[in-house]
């Protein structure tokens, strides 16, 4: 069994198939490469519009754009190359994050309006709603970087991450419905606990956080009802690769909470950080 183990390792790693281990062994999950949108640069931040439209960005061109990439049907798992998202980015900033409720895209991005204030940089979330100029969003942006924002289907609850000085740290503020968007207070996990993605019924939440040897995992955490407290969030052992240099992070639920999309530098990739999904499913704690 261990030489059978070793020699399905070197044929995935080869051929870059998707990893798992044998069904008698520890049962990993088997996520999937997403494809053409992975490149040898890193690819990042996924967010599945719909079963057609991925949003996610790259730092293919030197720094992090928002792209998309779209599909005819929904029945294939891969993607074709993404292109950069319409009217959006700039040569003079980065940006990260796409997340679409409400038909309002919400990103984030360390643009600053003045050189002049270059000093100040630093990663801001603002929303854009149809043609018009994107908007910061007031009491969600300080002068931290704020990323990874996420907004329960419902819209009462806006998730987000915030750097402090010991760490990125998970906030959720009042959300759209019924609005504004504001008042955020700290959701109570340990530092470096953020990036979250939930359900749609907000009682389950996928994050990141932090693993031995300064690596990043994907985690799990749930909750009761609405309002109430989350749980200590709990390793998924079963899809963490041990061999990722940096990990498994920026993880994306679909709105049918059925797949997770997230990044990865696994093996299989194309280089740097690949886009991989998995479903949920597979996602069983033992």
């Amino acid at each position: 069994m261990r030489l059978l183990t070793a020699l399905c390792l070197i044929l995935v790693c080869a051929l870059g198939m998707p990893f798992s281990m044998p069904a008698g062994d520890n049962k990993m999950a088997m996520p999937t490469n997403l494809g053409k949108v992975n490149t040898k640069a890193d690819e990042d931040d996924p967010f599945l519009l719909n079963n057609q439209v991925l949003l996610y960005t790259s730092n293919g061109g030197g720094k992090y754009d928002i792209l998309v990439s779209q599909r005819q049907g929904g029945g294939s798992k891969t993607w074709p190359a993404g292109r950069p998202y319409p009217g959006l980015n700039r040569k003079d900033c980065e940006l990260r994050s796409p997340f679409v409720h409400g038909g309002k895209l919400y990103f984030a991005t360390n643009r600053v309006p003045d050189a002049k204030l270059k000093d100040l940089k630093n990663f801001d979330i603002l929303v854009k709603s149809g043609e018009r100029a994107p908007l910061i969003l007031p009491g969600i942006s300080e002068k931290e970087d704020e990323l990874h924002p996420w907004i329960t289907s419902a819209g009462r609850e806006f998730y987000f991450s915030r750097m402090t000085e010991d760490g990125w740290v998970l906030l959720v503020a009042r959300g759209p419905n019924p609005g504004p968007i504001g008042d955020p207070v700290k959701v109570g996990f340990k530092v470096n606990f953020h990036h979250a993605t939930l359900s749609s019924s907000g009682l389950t939440m996928y994050l990141q956080g932090p693993l031995p040897k300064d690596r990043t995992g994907l985690y799990r955490s749930k909750r009761a009802k609405v309002g109430a407290p989350w749980s200590k969030p709990e390793p998924l052992t079963m899809l963490n690769h041990p061999e990722g240099e940096r990990g498994d992070m920026s993880p994306c639920l679909s709105s049918d909470g059925q797949r997770l999309y997230f990044a990865s530098d696994r093996p299989g990739g194309m280089g740097g950080l690949d886009l991989w999904v998995v479903e949920t499913a597979q996602l069983k704690m033992k």
